[in-house]
């Protein structure tokens, strides 16, 4: 086998790892159908590639996964690109398990700031978030940054005017604290026609080592066809346990990646 080929190959299991979205790994005999290439050939480079600590083995299930090698190198790629490179293979198994649209968000300021976005099968489509900048206070990551941020934070922030977007828009300092406090409670954020009043949906934290909110990850869609917060529990827990997945991935220690989701 020449280097090239070789190379070429071992690029083809990497990507076959990362796509596969699986905090428990995937399987041997998933690798090969997805590189396609020979089982024999895939154990031999796995074993290469897990010595220089770019793949690693997880047990009970014997599956493999990105390792921390290949993390680490990650890390040093500029933020927020190096977020994205992590968490697109959970955003897009929550995606396919819940047929829904999903964002990947950051912090940024007094904003929040959307940098990846996978659409819904569904023939209506929504919007693409990807690049653009929402105030805390009218979406449902912003208001989950909020929830993250100090007593002293919080009031400086509803100390100016909040713009209203739509009719449900939280504009009253009070009933944003109310809300902040809620979610530091619920542990995601629900938002309902804040921003775009066709819109509905969830956000959930993703974590850094220390333990602060580094990001977030959103499901939503058409408020027509979406439930109502207290029906939504099969849409909450996926999207809260894909944001403790990533967050395990950077590093953070979970009490439990399987709490059922809370309601209101």
């Amino acid at each position: 086998m020449s280097d090239i080929q070789s190379i070429k190959r071992a690029f083809d299991i990497l990507k076959a790892v990362s796509s596969a979205g699986d905090g428990d790994g995937v399987s041997l005999s998933e690798l090969a159908a997805r590189a396609r290439l020979p089982k024999s050939t895939v154990s031999r480079m796995l074993s290469t590639l897990a010595g220089v600590g770019a793949i690693e083995r997880v047990t009970p299930r014997e599956g493999f996964r990105l390792g921390s090698e290949l993390i680490a190198m990650m890390s040093h790629v500029p933020y927020p690109r190096s977020l994205c490179a992590i968490a697109r293979p959970y955003l897009q198994a929550l995606s396919s398990a819940t047929g829904e649209t999903l964002t990947l968000c950051v912090p940024d300021g007094d904003t929040a700031h959307y940098i990846d976005q996978i659409n819904s099968p569904h023939a209506l489509q929504v919007h693409d978030w990807r690049g653009q900048h929402l105030p805390l206070h009218a979406a449902s990551d912003g208001k989950l940054y909020l929830a993250g941020r100090s007593d002293e934070q919080i009031e400086r922030y509803v100390g100016q005017t909040l713009r209203r977007y739509t009719a449900n828009t939280l504009v009253s300092p009070s009933r944003l604290k109310r809300e902040v406090k809620a979610i530091r409670r619920l542990g995601y954020a629900w938002t309902n026609g804040e921003y775009d009043q066709d819109i509905v949906g969830v956000a959930a934290p993703i974590r850094g080592e220390g333990g602060e909110v580094v990001g977030s990850v959103c499901l939503f869609g058409p408020a027509f066809r979406w439930p109502e917060e207290r029906e939504a529990g099969h849409l909450i827990g996926p999207a809260k346990a894909t944001a403790d997945k990533i967050s395990a991935r950077l590093g953070f220690l979970q009490p439990s990646l399987s709490r059922p989701p809370k309601t209101r």
